[in-house]
């Protein structure tokens, strides 16, 4: 093998190691939630929803997804603290892609544009805000409203 080749795969391998590393912590902070009602379009999720309880200890989520079947993409449901909630629709301003969330950004895949928690555009080529929901809440539920 010559010395081009050994940099180059040796690049390769490097670069897919640390993503398979990023893309594996992701995946595990990623809470998908199936336990919603859906009524006149208002999405009730409870507050639980947020807390894990794991080996004993108590781990207070920042956000989770939820997939209600009336949209065509997933709902990030993120709390910036105990009193603001904060939801966005996972679908790129740029070209409709289904974005990824993490626990401070959303990440379109396709271009690399990124989003804060608020759905607010951080980095291109978006220009454009998420679309983001009308979210209220009481003690025990958060209260999404699909326009």
């Amino acid at each position: 093998m010559n010395r081009r080749n050994f940099i180059k795969s040796t690049c390769l391998t490097c670069v897919s190691s640390v993503g398979a590393i990023w893309l594996l912590q992701a995946c595990k902070s990623t809470k998908h939630v199936s336990n919603f009602q859906y009524n006149q379009n208002i999405i009730t999720i409870q507050k639980t929803e947020f807390i894990t309880v794991k080996n004993e200890k108590t781990i207070q989520r920042k956000f989770i997804v939820i997939k209600p079947d009336s949209l065509p993409f997933p709902i990030a449901v993120y709390k910036l603290n105990d009193n603001d909630y904060k939801t966005s629709l996972l679908q790129c301003s740029h070209q409709g892609c289904e974005l990824s969330p993490y626990e401070t950004t959303m990440v379109c895949p396709c271009h690399g544009a990124e989003f804060n928690t608020k759905g607010e555009v951080t980095q291109g080529p978006a220009e454009t805000n998420l679309k983001t929901f009308i979210t209220t809440y009481d003690n025990d539920n958060i209260y999404i409203q699909i326009n």
